[in-house]
């Protein structure tokens, strides 16, 4: 009689380490796909940042560091276009260029909500931290700028020592524009 009792006792307590094993795994791998969605809507976000930045500074030979001006830019700056016209290398066609100016916010942010564009998904709450300097490099003075994600969505990230850093785009230590995502 004892020997069935510890029998279902110790078929039970399997059962449940069994189960806390598989939870444990399935909620890691859960945990791993919404850190990857979330990090994907922080990088669309970064991206839509540093086209902005960018078609800034082709219009004003420098960054900014200011989301005001930034959404401002983005709401009612314009694009200088060049558009081509036939083969400039075919002599039988006419060839010819025009400059022509497009709205920023037509062109690059349609269905977009350019008001949004500074905060850090998925709650919307926390600013992305822009900063815009100039540094020397190569003996040139070079316009640089840096978007962080202050509260990283992964708890790896958020660990100074891991080597997995906030994502981030552009840097202000050195003339890049790229993602540390990549």
């Amino acid at each position: 009689m004892v020997n069935n009792i510890l029998k279902v006792v110790f078929a039970l307590v399997a059962i449940l380490l069994a189960y806390l094993l598989y939870e444990s795994v399935a909620g890691e791998m859960r945990y791993r796909a919404e850190v990857e969605k979330v990090e994907g809507q922080v990088i669309n976000k970064l991206e839509k940042i540093r086209e902005a930045e960018l078609a800034y500074k082709d219009r004003f030979g420098k960054f900014t560091d200011n989301y005001d001006t930034l959404i401002n830019f983005i709401n009612t700056g314009k694009l200088l276009i060049t558009v081509e016209y036939g083969d400039k290398d075919d002599t039988t066609t006419v060839y010819r260029q025009e400059i022509v100016e497009v709205s920023i916010k037509d062109s690059m942010f349609k269905n977009f909500v350019v008001d949004s564009i500074m905060f850090v998904p998925p709650a919307d709450t926390a600013k992305f931290t822009l900063l815009a300097t100039t540094i020397v490099q190569g003996n040139v003075e070079v316009p640089v700028f840096q978007v962080t994600d202050p509260y990283p969505f992964d708890k790896q990230r958020r660990n100074p020592n891991h080597p997995k850093p906030p994502l981030q785009v552009g840097s202000i230590t050195e003339a890049t524009y790229s993602g540390n995502w990549k």
